[in-house]
């Protein structure tokens, strides 16, 4: 089994975001298995309807490594030219994960897409530090799912301990198209605003307040008009899930 000790002189916390090429990861499976730490109480949910979706939060994730995997810390790995973001063949930017384990053993590096808030992945020379910090906190919880097995319940659709999955219920018809309108001005159907209105409602104070303004300004509304009623289109979806990273 290949091990690898640290200089004495480097703390843990430098390791934790700057370590470059780590040691080859070890040829047999030392690292725990997690597969049935998280309960029904370790799982949130966001959206409703068709858009619902289960996810353990990252600072979870974290909080059951630190009880159930003392010891071992997530990484980045530099990427070649220096900084954690990698370039993909068509230009795109990724960033890769391990685990270092108490004593210097590493697991397998984990890739993970840089992308937007539809999942599309980032042009390389596009990704903004929010959308860095947003694929570490990704890659922490997919790589934690890869290699220790943590809520690989909730990427496998499998139940966890009491049932508290996905709504299994037919996606809703969009609504029907209405003629003499342009694509971007047909209505949503009640579902999407209610996904759109739910997200504004969860968002901070001071954040829900910068989003309004924006959207009056885009929308040319009055200073005073209030947003809820206004939110009856497609262009509106559109410009609202383009600036959800920026506001949530």
């Amino acid at each position: 089994m290949m091990t690898h000790k640290s200089s004495a002189s480097l703390p843990l916390a430098v390791l934790h975001m700057t370590e470059n090429n780590p040691p080859p990861s070890s040829p047999s499976q030392p690292f725990p298995n997690l597969g049935d730490v998280i309960t029904t109480d370790d799982v949130s949910q966001k959206g409703s309807g068709s858009y619902k979706a289960d996810y353990v939060n990252w600072c979870r994730t974290m909080h059951l490594l630190h009880v159930h995997a003392p010891g071992w810390q997530f990484a980045l790995a530099t990427a070649p030219g220096g900084g954690h973001v990698w370039k993909a063949p068509n230009e795109t930017g990724y960033v890769v994960g391990y685990f270092i384990s108490p004593d210097r053993q590493t697991s397998p590096h984990f890739p993970q897409a840089v992308m937007d808030n539809r999942n599309n992945a980032i042009a390389f020379g596009k990704v903004s530090a929010r959308d860095l910090t947003d694929s570490h906190r990704r890659c922490l919880c997919t790589a934690a799912a890869a290699q220790f097995g943590l809520a690989w319940q909730l990427w496998a659709r499998e139940e966890v301990e009491n049932p508290h999955r996905e709504e299994k219920t037919a996606k809703p018809s969009a609504a029907p198209t209405v003629a003499g309108l342009s694509k971007e001005d047909q209505y949503l159907v009640e579902s999407e605003r209610s996904f759109l209105l739910k997200w504004i409602g969860d968002m901070p104070k001071n954040n829900r307040e910068a989003f309004c303004k924006a959207f009056r300004s885009k929308f040319n509304l009055a200073a005073n008009a209030k947003i809820a009623p206004a939110i009856t289109s497609k262009k509106h979806e559109v410009w609202i899930q383009a600036v959800m990273n920026e506001y949530a």
